[in-house]
């Protein structure tokens, strides 16, 4: 039997990979070792944080040998503030990242191993993109959380925020509120403009935090969900996709709760339902028998209920926008039965980071009903 790794002890070892939660991957003497801000390549001295019998997690002590990606971080605070962990990474290497994080999960997690072509959609700009962002006041301090820490860094300048989003920075700056708290900034008010759109994103709204992204991701999911008569949105937020999909679909039903809510029924002409997905999908869902159901659920992915109220609606097509490529192969797995993968698009959503978007497609395959609900070319295609 192995001996588990003792926390204070210092090993050397080579980072082979990238972890989805954004870690170096190592192994010593056979077991795991998890390391932040280390690259493929690296070889490092490290220090055990705290052993377990089947892996450790581990703190970067030194670079003995830098790997090829490994690179000069673009922001002085990088390391000390946790809002970035993949500074270190050149964009290529966090591209490929991102996609093998997506590949692996669903073969690992969802059992697909049979995958179409993975698209990539692109950031404009790997710095000054982000139009919103969490910011942490204490102590006179006003900025981003400490890495593993909830202390909090002082920030004057972020390397990701776009001006507008800088500006509101500065603005909370000068006058903090007082007492420790988390407040959201935003570089667009309470109204976005998205292409040639204006849409009202109220207070407690969700919204997408890269901007330079905005038009081409919408027009991404949209173009993936097709043209046809009944279309259902489950998670719609503000009606960021909705407000495509009603020039696309002869009925739009959107399903979202409490603020976000209020800012779909003003951004779109779709019939938006004031509920929880979950409670709302298993009663309402399959007696709409619409062809298309889209989904953008939180991190924690879709409610089993809402994965079996899909089943039992059985329509032609599922397109999934997640941000959690662990919970997306879980729900895929529960699909699997009659859909099948179709597209998968990984979006460069958050540049510097770990966190991973991506579209994915799935298409009704049971061989029998299939060919009474199969979408027509005319249907599916714009």
């Amino acid at each position: 039997m192995k001996r588990t790794l003792e926390a204070g002890a210092e090993i050397e070892l080579q980072i082979d990979r990238l972890a989805a939660g954004g870690d170096g991957v190592g192994r010593h003497e056979g077991r795991v070792v998890f390391v932040p801000l280390t690259a493929p390549g690296d070889r490092v001295r490290v220090e055990v944080v705290r052993g377990y019998a089947r892996y450790a997690r581990a703190r970067l002590v030194e670079v003995l040998r830098p790997g090829p990606d490994r690179r000069e971080p673009p922001c002085p605070l990088f390391g000390r503030c946790g809002g970035c962990t993949w500074m270190h990474l050149t964009e290529e290497l966090q591209r490929a990242a991102r996609v093998e994080i997506v590949r692996d999960a669903l073969a690992r997690i969802g059992g697909v191993n049979a995958l179409p072509p993975i698209e990539w959609l692109p950031s404009p700009a790997s710095l000054r993109y982000r139009a919103r962002a969490r910011v942490a006041v204490e102590g006179g301090r006003v900025g981003f959380r400490e890495r593993a820490s909830r202390r909090v860094v002082d920030v004057e300048g972020c390397a990701v925020l776009d001006a507008e989003t800088q500006q509101a920075l500065a603005r909370l700056r000068a006058r903090p509120p007082r007492g420790p708290t988390q407040i959201e900034i935003a570089g667009f008010g309470e109204k976005a403009r998205v292409g040639d759109r204006v849409l009202q994103v109220g207070a407690g709204a969700f919204f997408q935090a890269n901007r330079l992204l905005w038009e081409a991701w919408q027009n991404t999911v949209a173009e993936a969900c097709g043209r046809g008569e009944c279309v259902v949105e489950l998670y719609a937020g503000a009606g960021f996709y909705t407000v495509l999909l009603t020039e696309r679909f002869a009925r739009v039903v959107a399903v979202e709760r409490g603020p976000a809510a209020r800012s779909a029924r003003a951004n779109t002409t779709a019939e938006v339902v004031g509920a929880d997905a979950e409670r709302w999908a298993p009663e309402h869902l399959a007696r709409l028998a619409p062809e298309v159901v889209l989904v953008n659920p939180p991190r924690r992915g879709c409610h089993v209920s809402v994965s079996e109220a899909i089943r039992d609606a059985a329509p032609a097509r599922v397109v999934y926008v997640s941000c959690e490529p662990t919970t997306l192969a879980r729900d895929v797995r529960r699909l699997s039965e009659f859909w099948r993968v179709t597209k998968l698009v990984v979006i460069d959503a958050l540049p510097q980071t770990h966190h991973v978007e991506v579209i994915c497609v799935l298409e009704y395959d049971k061989a029998t009903p299939k060919q009474d609900r199969e979408l027509t070319s005319s249907t599916v295609d714009s």
